[in-house]
């Protein structure tokens, strides 16, 4: 189907054609098939067209303004669509008059999803079954929805505002009460994508603190995906605090050295980057070459992720002398649900003016041997004075009475760290923390420590780090990495 692609002379009203190129979207095509009725001559803006996507050059300049298009609309139309589609590049956003429509002429900005499937609604538009549609799972359409003035959610021919489902989203989110078997699905409904975004935009609308920060962005919807790697900063880019968002460029021809390093040391200037760090590094480096990784931990004079760049990180120090358990009903049944992990190479950090500095690496790898440690081979433990247990892989398989537990915000493997001599301590191992019911916590569950064990909070405390970039890259693939290279 070709699609003329052009716009409209602001002052002569006429119609300038610049080419045309072929729809091969069906779920765009769905949408254009609903919204034909009324608008016929109407022009359409249609990002995944009139953005060249194979252009760096254009895509950088475009995504600059994304913001300022959604801000100018008077109304975003989420097209939640009624079918499936195969290819992140099937969503696309619309902007069109509509003076035959609603007698004004203003604009309407539609967001279209990649994929959405009959059988994942439910009964009803609202409430889980909505929550769940693939729509929500996308990364762009979260500025979409939070920068327009005004949102109208359309799935076939039926249409709700987005004000009703964020009322939907804050009922659940306050409701602890219900039936076990309501309660489980209120439960999934508000952990999820399209729950988490109708309450930032709740608070958006009604003037409450909501997250500005990338470093909270990336956090709070590290879920939502992208087609392009950038996209994992530059989708969000539009919400970031005004005062300071002109200091991260939009770049889509920076390498990925040089993209991980520019948002690495925005948010570090501009935001405080401390307790994240080692969390938020580790998502950035889906960006990296996975080939290449290795290099960059290594210091070096080079270029990229090896110029010269110092920031803190915050870790918990969990507790002191872990101690071995045997056996137990825990410990048993903990095990299947625990992966193979790679033992580390010791790592030596120094004290200096209250900052643990680590020192420069002379091996690029990480591991220390080959060979894995298997969940039957890892030593069960719990962390004196709290109820917490787990399971520590260590080359050396056993506990010294110097032996620290450390863990990193939103991280998921905790550090076993032994102090070797006077303000100096040792990474030597890794460990798997262990809910009560035998399963592992994940990383954001891990923030910043499990909130259901008693007594650990009492006995955590924080220390400081000053990390370089290899160090930081380091730290971040040993606190999310279960088979080292």
């Amino acid at each position: 189907m070709p699609i003329r692609i052009g716009s409209q002379d602001k002052e002569s009203r006429e119609e300038i054609t610049y080419g045309r190129l072929y729809l091969s979207s069906q779920n765009l095509l769905d949408l254009l098939d609903q919204l034909r009725e009324g608008l016929s001559d109407s022009w359409l803006w249609i990002d995944a067209l009139c953005i060249n996507q194979n252009d760096a050059d254009e895509r950088s300049q475009q995504v600059k303004i994304m913001g300022d298009i959604f801000r100018s609309a008077n109304l975003v139309l989420a097209w939640l669509g009624p079918t499936s589609c195969n290819s992140h590049s099937d969503r696309a956003s619309v902007a069109f008059d509509v003076k035959e429509l609603t007698k004004r002429d203003h604009h309407v900005h539609v967001g279209v999803p990649c994929s959405v499937r009959d059988d994942s609604t439910g009964r009803s538009v609202e409430g889980q079954g909505i929550c769940a549609l693939p729509y929500w799972k996308r990364r762009w359409i979260v500025q979409e929805v939070l920068l327009a003035r005004s949102v109208v959610l359309q799935y076939r021919e039926k249409q709700f505002t987005m004000a009703a489902f964020e009322a939907a989203a804050e009922l659940a989110n306050k409701e602890t009460s219900a039936p076990r078997y309501i309660q489980a699905m209120i439960d999934q409904m508000r952990q999820s994508a399209g729950a988490r975004l109708a309450l930032h935009s709740l608070r958006k609308r009604t003037g409450m603190a909501f997250p500005r920060r990338l470093k909270e962005l990336l956090v709070r919807y590290e879920d939502q995906e992208c087609q392009q790697p950038y996209d994992l900063v530059f989708a969000l880019h539009s919400l970031i605090d005004p005062e300071y968002r002109d200091h991260l460029q939009v770049n889509y021809n920076q390498s990925a050295e040089e993209y991980f390093c520019a948002v690495i040391s925005f948010m570090h200037e501009h935001e405080g980057l401390s307790i994240e760090s080692v969390r938020i590094a580790w998502l950035l480096l889906r960006v990296l070459d996975p080939s290449s990784i290795d290099a960059f931990r290594m210091p070096s004079q080079g270029i990229g992720l090896h110029r010269t760049f110092e920031m803190s990180a915050s870790v918990f120090k969990l507790g002191s002398r872990p101690r071995m358990l045997g056996e137990s009903g825990l410990s048993i049944s903990a095990r299947p649900n625990v992966a193979a992990m790679s033992p580390i190479l010791p790592w030596k950090l120094q004290s200096e003016w209250d900052l643990w500095i680590p020192e420069p690496r002379t091996n690029v790898n990480l591991a220390s041997t080959a060979f894995s440690i298997g969940p039957q081979d890892m030593l069960f433990f719990e962390i004196p004075g709290t109820s917490q247990r787990g399971l520590a892989a260590m080359a050396d398989p056993r506990f010294s009475s110097n032996d620290e537990v450390w863990l990193f915000a939103h991280t998921t493997y905790a550090f076993i760290v032994t102090s070797k001599a006077y303000k100096s301590v040792t990474i030597r191992g890794r460990a798997l923390l262990l809910k009560p019911d035998g399963k592992v916590y994940v990383g954001s569950e891990l923030y910043p420590y499990p909130p259901v064990v008693e007594g650990l909070k009492s006995t955590a405390s924080s220390v400081e780090m000053r990390l370089t970039t290899p160090d930081l890259i380091t730290l971040a693939t040993m606190a999310n990495k279960a088979i080292l290279d």
